[in-house]
């Protein structure tokens, strides 16, 4: 059954032949009312089969048609529709804020992350400040002294968000069913971060510090974010299999979170990339002293910590020293502390650099470089090959080859393209031998 657009009030739905049409809309005929503030009416009928309507804002059609929605399911459905708020009518009572978040969440049918992350903004920063008050009462007025009082208490913008993401895409349900007319969050506007400044980028001395500094069990994630592009929990649930299974490649097929394999960002996350022998070199020697098989007595008691422990773990790449999934606060302190230091060794590493980063760095170095765009695109694994272009490559306009740890090709598995200078070309067994000769 087609869904039935609410009805406009400005224009004649059967006229009569040979009258002149609107001069403002084409192919319509208008009525007395043409003009005038509402245009568009909710059309339903009640349980006692009686014609009800509500009319809304020649600017709202949307709220008009989710507000006609949601009487005409309700009544099909035998629940109470929000009565019409004519001369007279009684509104239901409507749910809080706090009741309405776990109603939300609950129909949420989006990827766990996503609930997770809506779970987390609206309990902690909404709920607290507006759970009390009702879902129709809080007005536009309210949400941006909300998002006013976060910004002082030092939350960024980008956080800050990120919350107004979680709270329209509640409302907008809240407007589905009948409890609003309208979302009033959609049309607030946030502050943005501003881009990051090319004296903010990472270089390859910056890499090689960080790879050198960060905790011995975490340097091969390090070279998976700054060599395969991987995200943070990409590169901690890298698996065996994944290195293994296709000799001169790696797949990319999940990632963990909070210990728990779930799918991978977006659908183009999932591929294959090459891997060069640099990084295949780093993988064995990790390999060979960190994942050594555990006794039986050390399994036992390492169940006994964190969350129990499975055999699936023993798949995994990088493990904590419990032998369990890293979580994102692990990778998170390791990359600050790396940080840390190789400041404080007088490498400029900028302050507000994350593991993310390490992400744009690879795509800044191989546009920088003159790979073509789409074998860029594929290593990225970006849906568009505007965001592969979009993103930091334009930021980078010289990479400081002499200070990278091996050739471009041992780097990225991957033909060196025409034009690199030659210091992109020293082989890393060549590096050795200079770095021992200095």
């Amino acid at each position: 059954m087609t869904t039935e657009e609410p009805y406009d009030r400005w224009h004649k739905a059967r006229p009569e032949p040979g009258e002149p049409e609107c001069a403002e809309h084409p192919g319509l005929v208008p009525t007395a009312i043409h003009g005038t503030q509402m245009r568009w009416q909710a059309r339903w009928r009640d349980r006692d089969g009686r014609q009800r309507s509500k009319n809304f804002p020649a600017n709202r059609k949307q709220a008009a048609g989710s507000y006609q929605r949601s009487q005409r399911a309700a009544i099909d459905e035998g629940r109470d529709p929000l009565p019409h708020r004519g001369r007279g009518a009684q509104r239901i009572a409507t749910p809080t804020i706090g009741e309405y978040v776990e109603t939300f969440l609950s129909r949420h049918e989006g990827r766990k992350s996503t609930v997770d992350s809506y779970r987390s903004r609206l309990r902690n920063q909404v709920v607290p400040v507006l759970g009390e008050r009702s879902v129709g009462d809080v007005k536009r007025g309210e949400y941006r002294d909300l998002f006013a009082d976060l910004k002082r208490s030092g939350m960024a913008d980008s956080t800050r968000g990120t919350v107004k993401t979680a709270l329209s895409a509640m409302l907008s349900i809240a407007v589905e069913d009948g409890y609003l007319e309208g979302n009033p969050v959609s049309r607030i506007r946030l502050a943005k971060n501003k881009s990051k400044s090319q004296t903010s980028r990472l270089t390859w001395k910056c890499v090689v510090a960080l790879a050198e500094e960060v905790l011995s069990p975490y340097e091969l994630i390090i070279w998976f974010g700054s060599l395969q592009a991987l995200r943070s929990m990409e590169a901690a649930g890298v698996r065996r299999s994944d290195m293994e299974d296709v000799p001169g490649k790696q797949a990319v097929e999940e990632q963990r979170q909070k210990g728990q394999a779930v799918p991978l960002k977006t659908s183009a996350s999932r591929s294959v990339i090459p891997v060069g022998s640099f990084l295949w070199e780093k993988y064995q020697e990790h390999i060979t002293r960190w994942r050594s098989p555990m006794s039986a007595a050390v399994l036992r008691e390492r169940g006994r910590k964190d969350f129990p422990y499975s055999e699936e773990y023993a798949e995994l790449v990088t493990v904590n020293r419990y032998g369990k999934p890293v979580q994102q606060s692990s990778v998170t302190f390791a990359f600050t502390t790396a940080k840390r230091r190789a400041q404080a060794r007088g490498i400029a590493v900028p302050d507000d650099a994350t593991f993310r980063d390490l992400r744009h760095f690879v795509d800044a170095v191989l546009i920088a470089s003159g790979v073509e765009p789409r074998k860029v695109q594929a290593r990225m694994r970006h849906a568009r090959l505007s965001e592969t272009l979009d993103t930091y490559g334009y930021l980078v306009w010289e990479v400081d080859w002499e200070n990278a740890p091996a050739s471009f090709e041992e780097l990225y598995g991957m033909p060196a393209p025409p034009g690199l200078p030659a210091a992109a070309l020293v082989p890393r067994a060549e590096r050795r031998g200079q770095s021992r000769d200095g």
